[in-house]
């Protein structure tokens, strides 16, 4: 696949981040999310490694710790500006751009983790609505909601 247009580099968000070199109009997909298909449940994460595993489906996972996968680069963030989407007539999951990217803009997409998952997974992409969690975006409003009811009141 041509990845063209876009690169790996430092993140300020965390580690190694994905990065256009072009502009890019909104709907255009960008690069897919390569990988192995698992239909078994993967191994537990190993703390300070990174994982790229994707649930593109009940049962059905994507392990996208392969050379060939830009993809995984994308780094989390609260308000996005692609999304995952997963084609499956042809079995691919492409990053697809949400609005008309820049060059030099970091490509993100919502992880969507569960609040379990979340709780070990802090986010840093900087956004007014980051909750302080890579969280799934329906779950950040409940999460808002259970830490303004919670704060200690004076």
């Amino acid at each position: 696949m041509n990845n063209c247009g876009l690169e790996s580099r430092l993140s300020p968000i965390a580690g190694q981040g994905l990065f256009t070199t072009q502009p890019w109009p909104k709907g255009s997909q960008l690069t897919p999310y390569l990988g192995k298909l698992l239909h078994m449940p993967p191994a537990a994460d190993t703390p300070g490694q990174p994982t790229y595993l994707l649930e593109i489906s009940p049962s059905v996972w994507l392990d996208g710790d392969t050379p060939q996968n830009l993809a995984r680069f994308a780094n989390h963030a609260c308000a996005p500006n692609t999304e995952l989407i997963h084609n499956a007539i042809t079995g691919l999951t492409w990053l697809v751009a949400q609005r008309d990217l820049a060059p030099n803009e970091e490509i993100t997409f919502d992880y969507g983790l569960s609040l379990a998952d979340s709780l070990f997974h802090p986010c840093r992409c900087g956004s007014p609505i980051c909750v302080g969690r890579i969280l799934a975006t329906p779950l950040r409003q409940r999460l808002r909601r259970h830490l303004r009811f919670s704060r200690r009141r004076d």
